[in-house]
């Protein structure tokens, strides 16, 4: 009987592994999916000695085919390049921004300046005035709108960080809530295959947000936290993540920690391009303006215009100096007799004083050429950071799927074989019911 014996062991552990190559061709296009492989051992002996030729064929497990190690390095990667595309993307829109001919700061003082030069030649006449005053406004809208525009960036800033951190609390409760029927699925013997692949494929998608540290436990649990150490998922508890203020916080069982753009990851690349370019940008704008503002107030105010009586030069422009950038206009009743052209006391044909306001244009193209210049460089340079880690991620991607993916070739060449084997052990059957029943036909 055990050439029957053998044959059904054989045929019970070949019918195994076409289910587990059919389920690898099942689920070939689903993202996530870890490809089985059947594990096979010899019966063993039952101690009736030499004779006994065998026992056949079992299926010990069936298995995972997965490396820890690429695993980790794909989510790795998956969060660097979310954080330089996220932070590459900003900062290539914001360069864009500042160079745009319609908002150029540079553009608006060739305008401006434009017109101080055609009022040198006649410093009394009222029509080049009126050049200068509505140049000047332009000038004005040209700060105000590029401000404008910054402030819209914060905004979709904090909306699109916002739907992140609602994005990431549901990722952590599905880990977790994975991380319990894994663990009872192990606990009562069954395969928990499917589910670990559901965690694994969660886990990259919240690497895209943030980077995270993934340890596994015996129970077959996973632990994770953030780069920098704050917990995320504890067993079947997680965090929820939290803004308030322009802050933003871990809270997980009573306990807070703050994080920041050092989180990698989309989350992070957004965080640090708000933190690191565009606070940076709207304060070098602010900066710019202030300055240019009270470096033409202060000159106009060192001339004497054309009023009757001549005084003091007024203020062309006025701020809030809480908001330079965004508040610049002409200042509120200025009239084309304010402009003080001339010097002290000089009659109403002089332009000395004109003639110093037109000395300050190079000093104000060179701040703003020198913050459109900085962001031209570091645009540059993110691109090709972001650039990079595609090509990283794209690797490490296809090293992990040369492992764990499913082949179709491979899977049809392992159908061949186990239905051969099949066929082979049901021969083993027919030869073995023959011989019994010749051995029948002998009594």
């Amino acid at each position: 009987m055990s050439m029957l014996s053998n044959g059904l062991s054989g045929l019970n552990a070949s019918q195994i592994a076409l289910n587990v190559v059919s389920n690898n061709v099942a689920n070939s296009n689903v993202a996530g999916f870890t490809r089985l492989e059947a594990s096979f051992s010899s019966r063993i002996d039952n101690g009736s000695g030499w004779l006994n030729a065998g026992n056949g064929a079992q299926v010990d497990s069936v298995r995972r085919i997965t490396d820890d190690y690429l695993n980790n390095s794909l989510w790795r990667s998956t969060s660097s390049y979310g954080y330089n595309s996220a932070y590459s993307e900003y900062l290539m829109t914001t360069e864009q921004l500042v160079a745009n001919e319609n908002l150029s700061i540079s553009a608006g003082l060739d305008g401006l300046f434009s017109a101080f030069n055609s009022a040198a030649v006649e410093p009394s006449s009222i029509a080049p005035r009126q050049l200068v005053i509505s140049s000047s406004q332009a000038l004005a809208d040209r700060f105000n709108a590029l401000s404008a525009n910054l402030d819209i960036q914060r905004t979709q800033i904090g909306e699109q960080v916002d739907g992140m951190i609602a994005n990431a609390n549901t990722l952590f409760a599905e880990v977790s809530n994975l991380n319990g029927k894994i663990v009872e699925g192990i606990a009562n013997g069954g395969n928990v295959s499917a589910l670990q692949d559901q965690r694994d494929e969660t886990v990259k998608q919240l690497s895209q947000l943030m980077e995270v540290d993934v340890t596994r436990q015996q129970d077959g649990s996973m632990t994770i936290s953030m780069s920098g150490g704050q917990p995320l998922v504890l067993g079947t508890s997680h965090a929820t993540l939290s803004s308030s203020g322009g802050s933003y916080q871990v809270n997980i069982a009573g306990q807070s920690f703050d994080f920041n753009g050092n989180i990698g990851g989309k989350m992070g690349g957004i965080l640090s391009y708000s933190a690191n370019v565009l606070d940076v940008t709207e304060a070098s704008l602010n900066t710019i303006a202030q300055q240019f503002a009270d470096d033409i107030n202060n000159q106009l105010a060192a001339g004497q215009d054309i009023n009757n009586p001549p005084g003091a030069g007024q203020p062309l422009f006025s701020y809030d100096p809480l908001d330079p950038a965004g508040s610049i206009r002409v200042a509120a009743g200025f009239e084309p007799e304010d402009l003080a052209f001339g010097a002290m006391g000089a009659g109403p044909g002089d332009n000395s004083n004109l003639n110093a306001v037109i000395a300050l244009k190079n000093v104000h193209y060179d701040d703003y050429n020198a913050m459109t210049g900085k962001l031209a460089i570091e645009s540059s340079q993110a691109i090709a950071e972001m650039n990079a880690s595609k090509s990283i991620s794209d690797n490490a991607l296809a090293q992990r799927d040369s492992v764990s993916a499913v082949n179709l070739d491979e899977e049809a060449m392992s159908l061949m074989k186990y239905q051969q084997s099949y066929q082979a052990n049901a021969k083993v059957v027919t030869a073995a019911d023959q011989l019994f029943d010749t051995l029948l036909s002998m009594f």
